[in-house]
């Protein structure tokens, strides 16, 4: 057990519960017309669910059969493996697609900065093929403007499809 791991997944967890409940003190709406409440209704739960996966799988792991739950390398010292590695420079890639995705939002639009994030994202970890991960891009992307501008309306920026869009 990771106690940096458990602790993350706490507070997760905290933050999650405090989310879920300041959002069931708001309007909640009807499916066809949401009230401001039930998307952060929504994101806490998710929120508390996945912090409780996550700190139940840290609390209670699974062994794999025939393993030792960790064995120490021979020199005393626990150095990083090489999938750990590609982990970290996994997670700074996708950090910095972050950044540019945030500064990117305004002039290039919801809707085209989505659709680059999410094929950079999918190549980031590990998908290879260019046609498949541009059009599982496309869809979510798709699905996340009529979820959330047609259906929420939620203003997102459109940049330079406002025109094209309206």
């Amino acid at each position: 057990m990771k106690i940096g791991s458990v602790v993350f997944a706490g507070l997760v967890l905290a933050v999650g519960l405090v989310y879920a409940i300041m959002a069931i003190n708001m309007p909640q709406g009807r499916l066809s017309y949401p009230g401001p409440g039930l998307f952060p209704k929504i994101i806490g739960i998710f929120m508390v669910v996945t912090a409780l996966g996550c700190l139940l799988q840290e609390i209670f792991p699974r062994k794999k059969s025939g393993e030792a739950l960790s064995s120490p390398s021979p020199s005393g010292s626990q150095g990083l493996t090489v999938p750990e590695d590609r982990n970290v420079a996994k997670t700074i890639q996708l950090m910095a697609l972050l950044i540019v995705y945030a500064l990117a939002l305004q002039q290039l639009g919801f809707l085209i900065s989505i659709c680059l994030f999410l094929v950079l994202a999918i190549r980031i970890f590990g998908f290879r093929r260019w046609a498949p991960a541009l059009a599982i891009a496309v869809v979510i992307a798709g699905l996340s403007y009529i979820s959330f501008v047609l259906w929420l309306k939620v203003p997102l920026p459109m940049g330079i499809l406002e025109e094209v869009l309206g």
